[in-house]
């Protein structure tokens, strides 16, 4: 058994997260009211077992969800949408 992680943002789920900048890590946000005005986007990290043999590119949408949702462990990316690009929350 391998241990993977797959990151779901919107509507695609790919092997790699995108959009990371550690270079822009918020740990705190001061003002809680400051959150409801900004474009937060959130990738949802999903680490999963599976067999040796496993091959990502050999599944379907569906599949590659269903297996997210065996998932036993999921940790929550969140992003701020700036004209640069996206910066990690």
């Amino acid at each position: 058994m391998n241990t993977i992680r797959l990151y779901k943002f919107k509507d695609s789920i790919t092997s790699k997260i995108p959009f990371l900048n550690k270079e822009s890590n918020l740990d705190i946000l001061d003002d809680s009211r400051q959150i409801t005005t900004l474009d937060i986007q959130i990738v949802t990290e999903y680490v999963i077992n599976i067999p040796s043999a496993f091959i990502y590119e050999d599944l379907s949408y569906k599949e590659l969800i269903h297996l997210c949702s065996s998932s036993k462990q999921t940790i929550e990316h969140y992003f701020i949408k700036n004209n640069n690009g996206y910066d990690l929350i």
